[in-house]
């Protein structure tokens, strides 16, 4: 399980009414991740308020 703080969530509306989130791990300077590195992920389904977006995007986190 990941910390929600380890994270940036950026929530944006697509269209009127259709919200998604994109998770950025924040990286601290100094450290180096061999491997591969994630950039971001976006929510794969749209919410009807950014709350709601930002509410997946956590859940998101919690399950890596």
């Amino acid at each position: 399980m990941a910390e929600l703080s380890l994270f940036s969530i950026v929530t944006y509306e697509r269209t009127p009414g259709h919200w998604r989130a994109a998770i950025t791990p924040i990286r601290r300077s100094g450290t180096s991740i061999q491997g591969k590195t994630i950039s971001s992920i976006v929510t794969p389904d749209d919410f009807a308020s950014e709350p709601d977006a930002k509410f997946a995007a956590e859940k998101i986190i919690r399950k890596l």
